[in-house]
């Protein structure tokens, strides 16, 4: 009789157990389509593959983690293969997160359960364990295989993916060019012209006294640089999204309309805008039309706007938004993106830019 109770609990584990497993891998499957761009912005981030490569790549991944979980659900080749298949899979990802840790290339999300459930990294080498320990667990509980091939495997893969990719299309990002110098027109001096000035005599005795002449260089000599001195036109990457981007003071600013953050600096830069009225401000949105509307409601003020498809968006970030840029007649003065966004130091940049050059 224990024997059988034993037997029974065994199975009933095992059920359970494998169910969890299975769920677990659809969820993270699943979780990474919404959006599956900010889950291939993850990706590339952290360095994974470039932009021309994340959309295939990512739909591959997805349409084997949700197969995983349908091979756990309906118990197909559990000792042979699905078990095998995850904790490879685990264990490689469990290895890429450490190395992340270690670098200090982490972000705030590692994009295992996509936007749905933001993970930092330590949380999921975390969960990757706990979940390698529970499919070890079922290894040893289960003993007999059901009776499919490795061809319904693959077949079973194949759908999964064709679906995935008809839900899905494949959108190619607009990948970031460099910015380049706009060329000065020449001047050629007309072939008569005179290189030296011969003062009439009248001209030399009525000539200031020398004092007064280093007085007035004086004066000339503390007058500001001129602004495109410094800073002379270039073409910068944010002219093909932002026409006339490339003249005078701007700032560029990268929101997604679902963020919190992005919402809270929004509304610093309209409480400081005496302080920034020099730089004409335009905000680059991701998101859909009808949130734009509440994110200037709840900022404050509205802008200069261009809504942005992820494909166009993404390319230009390097972690999570907002991101920043102070632009001075094209030229990136100041980029804070993230965490490290501070209107502060935006306010601080452009006083330094008044106090030291005329913009004139």
């Amino acid at each position: 009789m224990n024997r059988i109770n034993s037997y029974m609990t065994n199975i009933n584990l095992r059920i359970v157990l494998r169910l969890f497993m299975g769920i677990m891998f659809l969820f993270s499957g699943i979780s990474k389509l919404f959006p599956i761009e900010a889950f291939e912005s993850v990706t590339v981030q952290q360095g994974i593959i470039s932009w021309e490569l994340v959309p295939y790549l990512s739909r591959i991944l997805i349409a084997f983690e949700i197969l995983l979980g349908l091979l756990f659900v309906l118990s197909v080749k559990i000792r042979r293969f699905t078990v095998p298949a995850s904790l490879v899979m685990l264990g490689a990802f469990t290895v890429y997160l450490l190395y992340l840790e270690i670098t200090g290339a982490g972000g705030d999300n590692c994009g295992c359960f996509g936007e749905l459930l933001p993970m930092s990294g330590i949380s999921s080498i975390i969960k990757n364990l706990v979940f390698a320990a529970v499919a070890l667990y079922l290894l040893k509980l289960t003993e007999a295989e059901s009776r499919y091939s490795y061809a319904h495997i693959g077949a079973g893969y194949v759908v999964v993916l064709s679906i995935l990719l008809v839900a899905t299309p494949v959108k190619h990002y607009e990948t970031v060019t460099e910015l380049q110098p706009v060329p000065a027109p020449a001047t050629v001096a007309p072939d008569n012209q005179e290189h030296s000035i011969t003062m009439p005599d009248d001209t030399v005795k009525n000539a200031e006294p020398p004092a007064k002449l280093e007085a007035d260089t004086a004066k000339k000599e503390i007058k500001k640089p001129l602004l495109g001195d410094k800073y002379p036109v270039v073409v910068s990457v944010y002219s093909e999204l932002i026409p006339g981007i490339d003249s005078g003071i701007r700032i560029v600013a990268f929101f997604s309309l679902d963020c919190d953050h992005c919402l809270a600096v929004a509304t610093e830069m309209n409480k400081n805008t005496g302080a920034i009225s020099v730089a004409k401000r335009h905000y680059l949105f991701l998101g859909s039309e009808d949130q734009i509307e509440p994110f200037f409601a709840g900022s404050g003020g509205s802008v200069g706007h261009t809504l942005l498809t992820p494909q166009k968006f993404y390319p230009h970030l390097s972690a999570a938004p907002p991101k920043v840029i102070l632009l001075v007649n094209g030229n990136p003065v100041l980029v804070m993106e993230g965490d490290a966004v501070s209107v502060k130091v935006l306010i601080d940049k452009i006083k330094e830019i008044n106090q030291n050059y005329s913009i004139k």
